[in-house]
């Protein structure tokens, strides 16, 4: 068997597994809600917020619908150059929930938004502690699924991945490579079971943590100087034998991440590799099969094997674009653009890392 016939075979393998990810992931869908008694100021809602009054609104209107269960919304100023203090202030307002801290300078050895984080922690009092981004908007009903499964299955970490909202082409290009990559390659509802800490993941939009848990293990703390903190945290509680699950969102758990192609491009690469355990040449090699794959198939193979390829291609497509709630039309039209988009972010994620020049929110991480 010669060199193209072996990369063929593994070139089939590849998507063969992503097909049964992607199927295994849209049958499964999201959790499944078990009734459980709500108290009173249970969830103290927590949002680190840098340079984000633009966002903050959206979030505030779809909070301030959320029942008793949330006793305080808590936002952590970092060091903004915009308006954040001033939308903050004229929310608090509206509801006594509401409450602001000025953020201070970021210790050296932290990232901002760990360090925010972990500030938050600090202030809360809730028996569950609620991470949110603030580009995110929740409904009540989000909340409750959430809290159902962390109660009901005794979790450290129960994260959403939100909706993701795309009205640009460039947002189609770009940030539709989070729901393919996650859904296509994670199994969500048996990640847990897997011993495996790479096998794992969270989406920093949305965590809920067990706040007794929290407390004792200071999670944002742990993992202080990672740039990616969302999966480094996973990672950390599943190495310490405790439970963590990651599921998809229902429809009320929106977000939109970036609102144009260059935004979406520098925000993505900084956290790339990290989707495939912060190995920038495993993140290549899925890069190559996912756009390639076909070429060896097509020089070694029979035509019946590059038929079964591309309908396991297509058909994953679907599956990922019905589970995460997207257009099955735009994303299968947009197939070609989004690998050449695939490829353009890897560049610049490995011209972030070889050079250090990766900058978020006008800061160097």
């Amino acid at each position: 068997m010669d060199f193209i016939t072996i990369l063929a075979f593994i070139a089939f393998t590849i998507i063969a597994v992503r097909w049964l990810t992607s199927f295994l992931n849209l049958l499964t869908g999201m959790p499944v809600f078990k009734s459980f008694t709500k108290q009173n100021s249970d969830v103290s809602i927590l949002i680190p917020a840098r340079n984000e009054a633009k966002n903050l609104p959206g979030l505030f209107q779809s909070l301030l619908k959320c029942d008793e269960t949330v006793g305080e919304i808590i936002i952590y100023d970092d060091q903004s150059e915009d308006e954040t203090a001033a939308i903050v202030k004229l929310w608090k307002s509206k509801d006594c929930r509401i409450r602001l801290i000025k953020g201070k300078e970021v210790p050296p050895d932290w990232k901002g938004k760990n360090h925010a984080c972990y500030r938050l922690a600090e202030k809360a009092r809730g028996n569950y502690l609620l991470f949110l981004d603030a580009d995110v908007t929740v409904n009540q009903d989000a909340l409750d699924l959430a809290l159902s499964n962390i109660k009901h299955n005794h979790l450290a970490l129960f994260s959403f991945f939100p909706h993701q909202e795309m009205k640009t082409l460039g947002e189609w290009l770009l940030v539709a490579q989070v729901n393919i990559i996650l859904i296509s390659l994670l199994p969500l509802a048996i990640s847990r079971f897997i011993p495996w800490s790479l096998m794992t993941a969270a989406n920093g939009q949305f965590m809920l943590f067990d706040g007794k848990i929290y407390r004792e293990h200071q999670f944002h703390q742990a993992v202080k100087n990672q740039a990616v903190e969302d999966i480094a945290i996973a990672q950390y509680i599943k190495k310490k034998n405790l439970k963590v699950r990651t599921a998809l969102a229902p429809e009320g758990l929106k977000c939109r991440m970036y609102t144009n192609y260059r935004d979406a491009l520098q925000g993505l690469a900084r956290s790339a590799r990290f989707f495939f355990g912060g190995n920038i040449f495993a993140g290549w090699i899925y890069v190559i099969f996912s756009s390639l794959g076909w070429l060896p198939i097509v020089l070694s193979i029979s035509p019946t094997w590059l038929l079964a390829y591309f309908l396991l291609l297509f058909s994953m497509r679907i599956f990922v674009s019905i589970a995460s709630g997207t257009s099955v039309i735009r994303n299968l039209l947009l197939m070609p653009l989004q690998q050449i988009a695939l490829i353009h972010l890897f560049y610049i994620a490995t011209r972030q890392l070889i050079l250090k020049e990766t900058t978020w929110k006008g800061r160097k991480i």
